[in-house]
Formats: structure tokens, sequence, C-alpha cells
């Protein structure tokens, strides 16, 4: 706390004074988190002064078209992971430390004096920049970062906003932030030392070296290959739910359980154990954990998150039974890795693309459209979601499935000719169904 207290101060984070008349003030409380590393080991105990924002009156603490801010995309990590993994290209991770302190707040806001830090004056905090939880904290973050990286020469991509390039002959640099976390990818460790240095010119950067873990993911870079694991996370998943002793089971769901929202017949009651799982953290609270992992390295489980995710409203107990044997999947498969490049794909860095639709299967007869997008022999992009319209035959929602990867198929075609990385003129979508290919 005393850290903290001493950057805020040292930044020039606010000004004491006296709250004017008609003006509320904003509270604000300490949070405490434990960052760990790769091996779920804590490294760091951190405490961060946090507003709260909840008490901020639109359109006089903030401007309510000024609050969003962008994170990367999960695709374009994966994309350039991939990249880097079969040319051998540079890794090197940091983080910028009290990130949203940089940014100057355009409004003027009133915040109470830090619990344990509070003098007895009476007086009130005047912000004068932005501290985390404030509405437009993000905002202003996001401008400031935006603004420096463009002095620094490096251009913002339309596919990303949160990917930057800066190229200088046949040499390049990316880069890819989210929010405070950086992640460069040069053609030479050269090239990342200097963007780390010009950084250093503009904010306090903390250097990680090499990436091992990114945004909850392990990372580990070998000779043209590039693995991306969770087993850290799945962990502490089953930690969370009681279920670390739990058997593992092969498949993320029972292809002979009928998902649906029909009462059982026999008065099937939950048992023991789920029932403390369900008074303990939720049917959605359990959903949203399973989805981080569905987002980032496990496109075999997007498909059974999606369906569950439909009965969030009122879970029936075979859908705590279904959640429960994803839990037990993902006990079975902690280990396995997202693997990029390798000596199979050593020089395929082109998009290898399969699509399908399966016809009717739920109970309003909609459709569920899949695709996987691979480079490098690794899944970069993959989607299972439900059509929004009735399909009245296999061709038809075979079609719109391929309508569905083809959207994501021009933005990586995009993204690539942003970044003016090599592409091919055309790229094959690989189906199954001759009718779809008639009217496509």
């Amino acid at each position: 706390m005393d850290e903290e207290h001493a950057t805020l101060m040292g930044m020039g984070t606010w000004k004491k004074g006296m709250l004017p008349e008609g003006r509320k003030v904003v509270g604000c409380r300490w949070v405490f988190t434990k960052k760990r590393d790769e091996h779920g080991k804590v490294i760091k105990f951190k405490a961060r002064l946090v507003v709260q924002g909840f008490s901020q009156k639109p359109g006089v603490d903030y401007s309510e078209d000024a609050t969003f801010a962008p994170v990367m995309r999960f695709k374009t990590l994966r994309t350039l992971l991939a990249f880097s993994a079969v040319h051998n290209l540079k890794l090197r991770q940091f983080d910028i430390k009290g990130a949203y302190l940089h940014g100057k707040l355009d409004e003027e806001i009133y915040m109470a004096q830090p619990p344990c830090y509070n003098d007895g004056t009476g007086d009130v905090c005047i912000l004068l920049r932005s501290l985390y939880g404030l509405k437009q904290a993000g905002n202003v973050w996001n401008q400031e970062l935006t603004q420096s990286l463009k002095e620094l020469g490096l251009t913002q991509l339309k596919r990303d906003y949160c990917c930057f390039i800066r190229r200088i002959g046949d040499e390049f640099t990316i880069l890819l932030v989210w929010v405070d976390d950086f992640l460069s990818i040069s053609t030479s460790d050269d090239l990342n030392d200097r963007i780390e240095r010009e950084l250093g010119t503009k904010f306090e950067v903390k250097s990680l070296g090499r990436p091992s873990m990114l945004l909850g993911a392990k990372i580990k870079q070998g000779d043209h290959s590039i693995t991306l694991s969770q087993a850290h996370y799945i962990d502490k998943l089953l930690d969370k739910f009681c279920m670390q002793d739990a058997n593992s089971v092969s498949t993320p769901m029972d292809p002979n359980i009928k998902l649906d929202n029909e009462e059982p017949l026999n008065n099937e009651l939950i048992g023991e154990g789920e029932q403390d799982l369900r008074g303990s953290f939720g049917y959605a609270t359990i959903i949203g954990s399973l989805m981080f992992p569905s987002l980032v390295r496990c496109p075999e489980i997007a498909y059974t998150v999606n369906r569950l995710a439909q009965f969030t409203k009122n879970p029936k107990p075979k859908h705590w039974t279904a959640v429960k044997h994803v839990l037990q999947y993902l006990k079975g498969t902690r280990n396995h890795k997202l693997t990029y490049g390798g000596l199979d794909h050593l020089l395929n860095d082109k998009l290898s693309i399969y699509c399908n639709a399966d016809w009717a299967s739920e109970g309003d007869r909609k459709s569920i459209s899949g695709y996987v997008i691979t480079i490098a022999g690794g899944a970069v992009a993959w989607s299972s979601k439900k059509q929004n319209t009735v399909a009245l035959s296999t061709g038809e929602a075979e079609y719109i499935a391929a309508t569905h990867v083809a959207k994501q198929v021009l933005w990586h075609h995009s993204l690539l000719r942003e970044l003016d990385f090599p592409l091919p003129d055309t790229s094959t979508i690989l189906s199954d169904n001759q009718a779809a290919f008639a009217i496509a």
C-alpha cells in the first residue's frame, strides 16, 4: 500500500482541496491481489487504489460516449504467434507501471482521501489523472498510449486497434497491447530492445523478458514452434468448483444427453455435491469461467459452452451434470497445448479453413454454424454459433456456415495485408456439402 501510495503521489495524481457546494465526493478503496508466475507460484503481493466509479454522475464526472477502450483480439494474438513460430520471430514481454495514471482528466472529479492515508483535515482529493475504477479511465489511457505510439513512428492497424507495426525496410516490430501488458514481436532482439527503450522515454516500463505467461495462458517458444497452455488456470478452476478429485473423461459433452428445458420424467433430484456447488457459486459463474479457455486455447469446448450457456436462466439437473462433465474433460486435457509450427509446418503460414453445420439440431430448429481456421498446424480462429434463421435444408445450413467463416477469412486477409505479410490471392473454404458448393 505504501509503494502504491508513493507512486500516486509521485505522479501528481491529485491535489487536495475543499469539496465545492453541490458536488458529491466519489469513494475509493484498496484492492489486493497476488501476482503468479507460469507455475502458479506467488511472486508478488500487489495493492491498488481503486475509485468506486459506480458513484460517478453521468454528464458531470464523465462523458457517456468516452468510456470505451479496446483490447487486442485473441485471434490477432494467435495469428501472430503462428507466424512467429514459422519465421522464428523474436518475442518480448513488458508492462507499464501505473498505466492508468498517465492519462490526464478533462473533468473535475472529487475523490475521498484513501483509507489509511486520511490526514483528518476534511479535504478531498481533486483528481488530475485517471485512476483505476473511473468510468473513463480505460478510454483516457488508451488515447494517451495511442498518441505516444504514433509519436514513436508506429502505425495503428484498422483491423485491430490494439495492434501497432513499424517497418524499416525488411525489418519490423509489431506491438500487441492488452491494457498495460505489451507483447513485442520483431525480426531481431535489437528491435525489441529499441522499442522498449523508446517506450521508457514515455512511461515507466517493466521488462519481463521472453514471454512465459500472458493473459492467463503459458507461452513457450522453441525452434520454429510456439505452444499455448492453461494447466495452471484449469487447476485453479477445478479447485474453485471442488472438482479436483473428479475422474477425467475423454469428451467435452456426453452425446447421449439431450440438453433442453424439459423436466426429467423421474423427478430427478440434484445430488448433494451438486447442491453445494449450486449454492456456492451458481451456474452462470461456472459458464463464465469456462468461456475463458474456450476463447483462448480450447476450440473443442466452444460448442459445449455455447450450448450450456443457453440454460443460464434456469438450469436443470442435467445441465449441472453436463457442466461438471466439461470440468472433468478439462482435467483430463489440462496438459494439452495449442501448438504452432514444428517440423511438419516449418514453411506453412497459409490459412487452412474448415466449416460445417449441424442442421436443425435444436428444439427451435435453428442450426449451428462451426468453423476453425488454422495456420502452421494450430487453430488461430474458431466459432460455434447458432444461426439467426431457420434453414430449410442441410444445403442452406452449410451455406450459412460458409458465409459465417467467409467473413472471418476476409478479416484475416485484411489483417495480413495491413501487416504486409505474404498472402495468397484466394483462400479455399473446405466444406462437405454439394448443395452448398452449387449455391456458392
